[in-house]
């Protein structure tokens, strides 16, 4: 098919056909140029007329010469050169097998690529989902733990209340068995010792009148927890039968301000000589604890009486 103004072939996509005449046109040769032919719409196409056929209807040509145009263009259909029309269509036919074969094949590459990224992510998915289960398994056995764990909160606290109470009992109790005892520190320790001789001895100096017979017990000496020292004289105990009689004459005793030990017979000897409650062991801690901070504090005297303190 030739174009109808330069007589040149037309390929189809360069054709523009006039709805009037029937003629075809090279789009550049009826002064469109190729982004405007691309913009062109199917259905606008299916309505153009060539510049001449517009003419006409604007002019009103006569029936004849649109007779004179009807047979020039049926005289022009029939110079077509068959061979370049079939050369033509095979060319377009063979391009457009090659390119739906090499679409084709794209599409085919690209769902194996789009196939093998499915298998990838598929297994990237379990095993996210298998690592998600892992770690929420993981998590129950942690709450699980968590639980225990405040449940062994709970029991360590009513055993430290129970450790607590025991304690407090053991002192108590410790403290009790000590009642009518009566600790002497700072008296030089000999071998063969009479500690009864002593006892009486204090009792005289201080004007108390005991009878061992009926107001003692037992008197010994006993060691001191932590004492490294070989040559420190041990604690006095006396237990006295009556914890009445352990207060008046341990009263008595407290009266012999700055005793030492050269005032009741240890000649050259002028260590001091104290004379106290026997303590327990938490007592005894407590108390040295409330002299250090009477000590910090300024405070004159400190003091237990009857197994208890003062300031």
């Amino acid at each position: 098919m030739d174009c109808k103004h330069c007589s040149e072939i037309v390929r189809p996509e360069e054709m523009i056909r006039c709805t009037a005449c029937q003629s075809m046109y090279h789009y550049s040769c009826v002064g469109i140029n190729e982004s405007d032919f691309k913009k062109i719409l199917p259905m606008n196409k299916a309505k153009w007329k060539c510049p001449v056929c517009k003419i006409s209807k604007k002019n009103n040509i006569s029936p004849k010469l649109n007779m004179i145009s009807d047979k020039i263009n049926t005289n022009q259909a029939q110079i077509i050169d068959i061979k370049s029309l079939i050369a033509h269509f095979d060319e377009r036919f063979n391009s457009l097998h090659y390119t739906m074969e090499s679409f084709k094949s794209f599409i085919t590459d690209e769902f194996k690529k789009l196939s093998e990224s499915v298998t990838f992510w598929s297994t990237k998915i379990n095993t996210i989902e298998s690592s998600i289960n892992s770690v929420v398994d993981r998590m129950n056995d942690l709450d699980k733990e968590v639980t225990k764990i405040e449940n062994y909160e709970t029991e360590l606290v009513e055993l430290k209340l129970k450790l607590r109470e025991l304690s407090e009992n053991t002192n108590r109790n410790e403290q009790w068995v000590r009642r009518s005892n009566i600790q002497i520190n700072g008296i030089p320790q000999n071998k063969g010792e009479n500690l009864v001789h002593i006892i009486k001895t204090l009792a005289e100096k201080s004007g108390y009148p005991i009878n061992f017979n009926t107001d003692v017990d037992f008197v010994t000496r006993v060691a001191v927890r932590n004492d490294s020292s070989e040559n420190k004289s041990r604690p006095i105990i006396l237990k006295m039968q009556a914890r009445y009689k352990k207060d008046d004459f341990l009263s008595s005793l407290r009266k012999l301000k700055n005793l030492k030990a050269c005032d009741i017979g240890f000649s050259g000897r002028n260590n001091p000589i104290y004379i106290n409650d026997h303590l327990s062991t938490y007592n005894k801690a407590l108390l040295n604890e409330a002299r250090r901070k009477c000590k910090e504090k300024s405070y004159l005297f400190c003091w237990v009486r009857n197994c208890t303190y003062g300031s």
